[in-house]
């Protein structure tokens, strides 16, 4: 067994997770996912995927694909030089169908832009057509006789008096009052208590459950949520812009794989996070009990 698989087992069994979780995660099949752990890349399918896997499977424990590969140089399978010929090969072939299809989209976009202009064209014949048989009608003229609807003294009973009511005043608007003594509306507040280790302990003020939301500023980031450790309600990989939401009772227990990317929220406020630098990180919130009487 390597160093590099060594290092990667280690990572998945601290987070409480197996292989067929990295397998669900990373799409990547079991028996390659076992062949990396033991050092065996030359079952894996070429260079180019054997670098693939590993980044992958060290995305999905939380560990930093990058330093990982580059510490561990020497363990990575060589690229051979029949593979580099093959990839070059096909670069080759790629970049002479491109003029090709390029010729073919130029093509398509020319008759689009043809076909838009006609109909452009036509539209404005029929516009122009449409205003100049139009006709204007005459306009009724609506000016009333001086004196039209008043009835006076000596008038005829065949008449009816056009009365005009006064218009009742409308009753000033009233503002709705909150008693004296009504509670005040609890604050929510979530506080940061101790460190030890990679475990980072808060408590939530101003609510009686927990509601969790996770969303992804950067990269990915694996992540857990659930009321205790490894008894995860959902868990998986977080990506930039995603977003989950998780109900709980009155504790949660999040891991996450990098804290960094990821904004945490508990019951609509932003906790700080700033604390929160290992990787992974386990953060558990928990609700205070209000002992006011």
């Amino acid at each position: 067994m390597s160093e590099l698989g060594q290092v990667l087992q280690r990572a998945r069994e601290e987070k409480g997770v197996t292989l067929d979780d990295i397998q669900r995660i990373t799409k990547i099949q079991r028996r390659y996912l076992e062949a990396i752990e033991r050092g065996h890349f030359h079952v894996l399918p070429g260079h180019f995927y054997a670098r693939a896997f590993i980044k992958s499977y060290a995305e999905a424990v939380g560990l930093d694909p990058q330093h990982l590969m580059s510490h561990f140089q020497s363990d990575l399978p060589a690229q051979p030089p029949v593979e580099q010929a093959e990839r070059l090969r096909r670069r080759r072939v790629s970049s002479s169908s491109n003029p090709l299809r390029a010729s073919k989209w130029i093509a398509k976009a020319v008759l689009v832009l043809f076909i838009a202009l006609i109909i452009g064209v036509t539209y404005v014949a029929i516009v122009n057509n449409l205003g100049g048989t139009s006709t204007q009608q005459p306009i009724p003229s609506d000016n009333v006789p001086p004196g039209a609807g008043v009835v006076s003294p000596g008038q005829g009973a065949g008449v009816s008096p056009i009365s005009q009511q006064p218009e009742a005043p409308t009753p000033p608007a009233t503002q709705p009052t909150t008693p004296d003594n009504a509670p005040a509306t609890p604050q929510v507040a979530v506080t940061f208590q101790s460190q030890q280790g990679n475990l980072y302990q808060y408590t939530l003020t101003g609510g009686e459950t927990i509601s969790v939301k996770l969303k992804g500023t950067a990269d990915r980031s694996w992540f857990g949520v659930g009321e205790a450790k490894g008894k995860y309600v959902e868990q998986g990989e977080l990506k930039s812009g995603e977003e989950k939401n998780v109900e709980l009772g009155k504790s949660a227990y999040i891991r996450l794989g990098k804290p960094m990317n990821v904004e945490l929220t508990v019951n609509g406020v932003v906790v700080d996070t700033s604390k929160v630098v290992s990787m992974p990180s386990d953060v558990v919130i928990a609700v205070q009990e209000n002992t006011a009487q």
